[in-house]
């Protein structure tokens, strides 16, 4: 009996500190974690074939047909006939949906937000309680919010890991192959968390965060100027570009009277208002790009100069001019996962500053296309404003309006857009959300039609 009683001491003994070895003292150890350029991703693919993930959209192309919501409704439409059927209906309003084969994921909007799995018979089954934004990638599910950072789910809706600290504080924010790129509530910078897997589970996850540099500062920075001499660097190929363009009179235009030669380029800053999900390996963002030139002959004048006149803030406008381009550029994922602190990452502007009026930070891109919804700027007055879709040629940098509509509804509710492979789906709310119509056109434009009224009735008749 003693011998026993030894030997189970003696296995404890052994046992328990290897557990914790394992379990926790080795995953608070560096060296125990590989890069991401070190681990080796394999079936990373969605149900098109390509790498990337699906983020939940209101409307979902899938292989014969395209599934689209309206309120707690999941509606399905066929691509042979147009033929539009109800799928299934939850009490509260879906947020959206997600579709791989024959396997439908939607998200409810209610106090408690829940994920459910609808199979091909249109049975419906909660398989979590997660209310963070949501994507598929490969056979996982996906949620990424403030609260409870990044989640990972299996098709049956088990939890295979959760990282709270992955997300820091966040306006906006998207995930591909594991990496976090979203927008800093501090300053409104751009960040990336960056995923470091633990050699005994890759399902374990550390993040490194790091800042996304877009602007950059090549003369040192005078009195009225916010950036250190710190942040100063040699010309590079995006300030050749951008300086060629604007002294041979190209995209850029706004040269406020003066003449170029007089100048030197100063700085190239670009501020992120909105970006999109990855499509196709970029993230297009959405901002203002503001390039600012220099006197020459500044430091001169400035000796030249009294005390208070060289802190008068006249001095900027005087011995300064600048660029303002409101567009959309796009950046490459391997630019943003190569990214560092010491580094700035290389973006292209995709168009020339589109002709739109008001803010257009509502947009989509879809198969090397920008459409971007706005609308006319909301008054008190009892009037039913226009709507329109803008379209913006990724190639070509070319955009035009492609539809004009009047709205359905009164009041400042903002209507929204999704795209699919053949159609532009428009969503227009009224009351808070409490009415809700959604319109149809073709990519181009042509052909509108009401598929789904206000009073939830699929009607497929003309908008004129």
């Amino acid at each position: 009996m003693r011998k026993i009683i030894f030997t189970w001491v003696v296995v404890v003994a052994i046992v328990l500190p290897i557990f914790a070895l394992i379990f926790y003292t080795l995953p608070k150890i560096n060296s125990m974690y590989i890069s991401s350029d070190t681990y080796n991703r394999k079936n990373k693919s969605n149900q098109d074939g390509k790498t990337g993930v699906k983020v939940i959209s209101k409307v979902e192309q899938a292989e014969n047909g395209i599934y689209f919501v309206y309120k707690g409704r999941l509606m399905y439409m066929e691509n042979s006939d147009g033929n539009i059927n109800e799928i299934c209906k939850i009490p509260s309003e879906i947020v959206g949906v997600l579709a791989k084969d024959n396997t439908v994921f939607l998200r409810e909007c209610d106090n408690v937000a829940s994920i459910y799995k609808v199979n091909a018979n249109g049975e419906i089954v909660k398989i979590a309680n997660d209310s963070g934004k949501m994507y598929m990638e490969g056979e996982n599910i996906y949620t990424l919010s403030g609260k409870h950072g990044l989640r990972k789910y299996d098709f049956s809706g088990k939890m295979i890991f959760s990282n709270k600290e992955a997300l820091d504080f966040t306006t906006s924010h998207t995930i591909f192959d594991d990496y976090i790129f979203y927008k800093w509530y501090q300053n409104e910078r751009i960040a990336l968390s960056v995923p470091q897997y633990y050699r005994l589970d890759v399902n374990k996850i550390k993040y490194l965060l790091h800042e996304v540099k877009f602007s950059r500062y090549y003369l040192e920075p005078e009195e009225w100027d916010s950036y250190n001499r710190e942040n100063v660097i040699e010309y590079d190929d995006l300030a050749k570009e951008v300086d060629k363009e604007v002294r041979s009179g190209g995209m850029y235009e706004q040269v406020n009277g003066k003449d170029p030669d007089n100048y030197d380029l100063q700085s190239i800053e670009l501020s992120v208002w909105n970006f999109s999900d990855e499509v196709d390996g970029y993230i297009y963002l959405y901002g203002n790009q503001k390039i600012t030139y220099l006197d020459k002959e500044y430091k001169r004048k400035s000796e030249e100069m009294t005390l208070e006149e060289e802190y008068s803030d006249d001095n900027r406008e005087k011995f300064t001019y600048q660029i303002n381009v409101k567009a959309v550029f796009r950046i490459s994922i391997d630019e943003i996962k190569n990214s560092s602190n010491e580094t700035y990452v290389n973006y292209e502007r995709v168009s020339k500053s589109p002709n739109i009026l008001g803010d257009w930070s509502r947009f989509i891109v879809n198969n090397k296309n920008v459409y971007v919804i706005n609308e006319d700027e909301y008054t008190d007055k009892e009037s039913y404003r226009n709507l329109y879709i803008y379209y913006i040629d990724v190639d070509t940098g070319l955009n035009k309006e492609v539809y004009k509509k009047k709205r359905f509804f009164l009041g400042n509710d903002s209507s929204e857009i999704f795209a699919t492979d053949k159609y532009i789906f428009i969503y227009e709310y009224g009351d808070y959300g409490e009415k809700q119509c959604i319109t149809r056109i073709n990519r181009d434009g042509s052909n509108p039609v009401l598929v789904m009224d206000e009073n939830g009735e699929v009607v497929m008749k003309p908008v004129p």
